[in-house]
Formats: C-alpha cells, sequence, structure tokens
C-alpha cells in the first residue's frame, strides 16, 4: 500500500532528511546543554575550594592569634608602674605647718596639699602605716579648715592601687562628675555628711580630698587650690 503522505519518492526522501535534521538539532541542543551545566559545575567546584582554602586561612589565623594571646607578654605599663611595698616604721604627727616638710619627707611619693595664698588654715597632719598586701600601704592625712572654719581633709595614700586604704564607709558614687584635680580626673563619692573625691595617678599615690555637703558647690575652687608637693 502507499503511503498518502509521500505522493512521490521525492517527497519522502525530503521528509526523511527534514526528520535527520531535527534529531541532530535536538541531539545538538542536549549536547549544548549538558556542556554548560559541566561548565558551571567546574566554576562552583572552583569557587567551593577557593571558599574552603579561605576559611581554612581563617582558622588558622585565629589559632594563630590565640597561641600569641596566650604566650608571656613583654611587662605592660600596669606591671612597670606596680610599686614596692613599704616596711613598718613608726607613725609621725605634726601640729605646726613648719613641720610640713618632715611629714613629706617621710612619704614614698608626692603628697597632697592646699598651695600658698589659697586662704586654707592648716590644722595638722599625719603619717601612719597600714597593711597592705604582703607588706605596708601609708596614708598621710592632713587636717586644714577654711577662713569659716569648715574642715577640710587631704589624704595621700601609698601605693597608688591601695583602692582598699581610702575605706568604703557608707560612702556612694555620685552622678555629678568629678573636680579636676591637679591635672586628673577624679572620682566624686557622697554620703549624707561630706563629699569625697579621689583620683590616682599611676606610679605614685592615690590621692582623697574630703569635704563638708556645705561646701560642695565651692568644690571645683577648692580642687583648684591643691597641688602635688614633694619634700625637695
Amino acid at each position: 500500500m502507499t503511503n498518502p503522505a509521500c505522493s512521490g519518492t521525492s517527497n519522502c526522501e525530503a521528509r526523511s532528511r527534514t526528520g535527520k535534521q531535527e534529531f541532530s538539532a535536538g541531539r545538538k541542543q542536549r549536547t549544548d546543554r549538558d556542556d554548560y551545566l559541566k561548565k558551571y559545575e567546574k566554576i562552583w567546584i572552583i569557587l567551593g575550594k577557593i571558599l574552603g582554602a579561605a576559611l581554612s586561612l581563617a582558622v588558622l589565623a585565629g589559632l594563630y592569634f590565640t597561641l600569641v594571646i596566650a604566650q608571656p607578654q613583654p611587662d605592660t605599663e600596669e606591671e612597670k608602674a606596680v610599686q614596692p611595698l613599704l616596711t613598718a616604721s613608726p607613725a609621725l604627727q605634726i601640729t605646726d605647718e613648719t613641720e610640713l616638710r618632715t611629714l613629706v619627707g617621710s612619704f614614698p611619693a608626692p603628697v597632697m596639699s592646699f598651695m600658698s595664698g589659697s586662704g586654707m588654715t592648716f590644722v595638722s597632719g599625719k603619717a601612719e602605716d597600714a597593711a597592705y598586701r604582703e607588706g605596708y600601704g601609708r596614708i598621710l592625712t592632713l587636717y586644714w579648715q577654711t577662713a569659716e572654719g569648715e574642715p577640710l581633709i587631704l589624704q595621700s595614700i601609698y601605693p597608688a592601687a591601695a583602692l582598699e586604704l581610702m575605706g568604703k564607709g557608707d560612702y556612694s558614687f555620685s552622678r555629678t562628675a568629678g573636680p579636676v584635680l591637679f591635672g586628673m580626673s577624679s572620682v566624686r563619692m557622697e554620703n549624707s555628711s561630706t563629699v569625697r573625691v579621689h583620683a590616682q595617678v599611676r606610679g605614685e599615690g592615690l590621692y582623697v580630698l574630703t569635704i563638708p555637703q556645705t561646701l560642695k558647690g565651692s568644690l571645683s575652687g577648692i580642687a583648684r587650690s591643691i597641688q602635688l608637693f614633694t619634700a625637695d
């Protein structure tokens, strides 16, 4: 029986050629798609290797940093500022301002006191040792008065890190910033009757000023009248 789709030999041959061409074109498209996928698969594999190498380097860098930090470091500024403790010595007490140089000379660091011309009146002073860690620290206390008779207490404490020698008492931290003491920022604390400010000078001493609440408005002016002195 003759195929009605073919009305002659030439028509059948043409259809055969067309079918082969379509088959070839389809196979080529699949091949191109496979090549495209393989190409991007290689790219992703390369990117994965690069990312893995980067993560490995990051882990090694972190490990190296940790090991370096764990090693003993050279002396820090804080370690260099550690001050030797003292051996016990007799307490000293004075009531005359002319003896102030002797009292200051007994202290192993500069002493906080009022500058001349401040208008304050000297009352008395004392220097005494206090047990601190494996040795002794020293506290030098100066008592002054304003022209109106208001008491002012200036303490110089050695070593500078000996905050516990300052005594906690019933003080609480103030929301108001402390004044500048001889160029150093200070911490302000208060209780019901007094205001206390302190400043640390690394490698030298801890300095504490205590005034009545009645003088808190004049605190900044009082602080400007204070300086550090040595016996030299």
